[in-house]
């Protein structure tokens, strides 16, 4: 029920941390992959990692926000026919205040997090409507339903994320597509330990709302990508599933 093997995937933001975690999991449950970042050298650091579980990865070093590359991507994935699995991981973040952010700030988060999610979804979902099958799961976060201090821009891009998904499980369901997102809450990873683990007050301030008593690793994922990528999930669609320690229960 689990099993991949024969499964096509295209995971973005696949040099490091959740992204990368996914791809591993998904070439070890058997899915052949294309991998998509714009980090040329970390990508080719997961594509070696890949080997060592069975799987030559096809690596395509782009920008989700470039429409060009998106195409480059597409047109490469294609290739191959329809992908059974699109894992959305691309994603940044930015922390300030509210007073001194600026809407450039938010035009920049939106591009990658809510433009990118969707352009690269365009790109690949006619393919996969005249497939009649598959499996798109976002990348959604705490903002995805709750506010966050200092990540006002952020919140409200993984906010989108969130709709964004309920709303195309609603169109695309009927081809077969089910349509999920995961929400992790902090996870330790190189684009959040600074803030996480960079002051002890904070630390201990985000430990103690965590009723499992530590911070996520990209390695807490993978059960429930595997879940979403599999025929264990042919009938669940249209959800954000918080991955978050119980954060969200306090």
């Amino acid at each position: 029920m689990f099993d991949l093997k024969g499964s096509r995937a295209v995971v973005t933001g696949a040099s490091g941390g959740i992204g990368r975690s996914c791809a591993l999991a998904l070439a070890a449950s058997g899915a052949e992959l294309v991998l998509f970042d714009i980090h040329a050298e970390r990508l080719e650091d997961t594509a070696e990692q890949l080997l060592d579980v069975g799987c030559r990865a096809t690596v395509v070093v782009g920008d989700v926000t470039s429409e060009s590359d998106r195409a480059r991507l597409s047109e490469v994935t294609l290739d191959g026919g329809a992908p059974d699995v699109l894992v959305n991981c691309a994603g940044i973040i930015k922390r300030q205040d509210i007073t001194t952010m600026a809407l450039l700030d938010l035009d920049v988060l939106w591009d990658v997090n809510v433009r990118g999610t969707v352009g690269i979804t365009q790109s690949l979902l006619p393919a996969m409507i005249q497939a009649g099958r598959g499996k798109i799961i976002n990348l959604g976060s705490l903002g995805s339903v709750t506010g966050l201090d200092r990540r006002t821009a952020y919140a409200t891009t993984k906010g989108a994320v969130a709709l964004y998904t309920k709303s195309l499980a609603r169109e695309v369901g009927q081809y077969g597509i089910c349509v999920n997102a995961i929400a992790p809450g902090y996870v330790d990873t190189s684009m959040t330990s600074e803030w996480i683990l960079g002051d002890s007050m904070r630390t201990e301030q985000l430990l103690s709302r965590i009723p499992l008593g530590r911070f996520g690793r990209p390695e807490d994922v993978d059960g429930l990508l595997i879940f979403l990528a599999s025929a264990a999930s042919d009938y669940l669609t249209g959800q954000v599933i918080m991955l978050d320690g119980g954060w969200t229960t306090t």
